[in-house]
């Protein structure tokens, strides 16, 4: 006897939701340099911290390249405990970090100005909090690096004279 059961199984869950928690993420951005050459390769270091109190998973870093910038490749190395959900990429960055409590993800994202920019660029890393969770210090989020564009002239000359006649007049 089932005792009124019909012998079917129904599992489902549409969401889980998010347990709150607080805690402090912070971006940096740098290539330390101030001038970048167009048609040359610069990397920018870009690292997110977690200053705690509390662990943070699923946590969105987020950096959409300027379009002067070609050739766009990353990577992703994690401290121990913490995890990078991807390792490398190309093109902008658009992924999660898991963060323990004073753990930190560090990308270098390595870019190609493109050989005719002028003028200045600007380049913006973020980092976002999971749904539910709470950044007492939203202002240390986002990170940015301006670098002028100082393009390199590539000169060759060549200089070539009459020939000379070695026999005697």
């Amino acid at each position: 006897a089932t005792r009124g059961a019909s012998g079917k199984v129904v599992n489902s869950v549409g969401a889980i939701p998010f347990c709150s928690t607080t805690t402090d993420l912070a971006i940096t951005k740098t290539n330390n340099q101030t001038t970048i050459i167009p048609g040359a390769p610069t990397t920018y270091q870009i690292v997110v911290r977690n200053n705690g109190p509390n662990d943070v998973f699923g946590v969105p870093v987020t950096d959409t390249l300027p379009v002067v910038f070609t050739n766009a490749s990353w990577t992703c190395a994690a401290s121990s405990g913490s995890a990078c959900q991807s390792a490398n990429g190309v093109g902008s960055i658009n992924t999660k970090v898991d963060l323990k409590n004073g753990g930190t993800a560090t990308f270098n994202l390595t870019v190609t100005p493109d050989a005719s920019a002028t003028g200045t660029v600007t380049n913006t890393a973020t980092v976002g909090m999971p749904d539910g969770a709470v950044d007492p210090n939203p202002t240390n989020n986002t990170a940015s690096d301006t670098d002028t564009l100082t393009p390199q002239a590539d000169l060759w000359s060549e200089t070539t004279a009459p020939a000379q006649s070695t026999e005697p007049p």
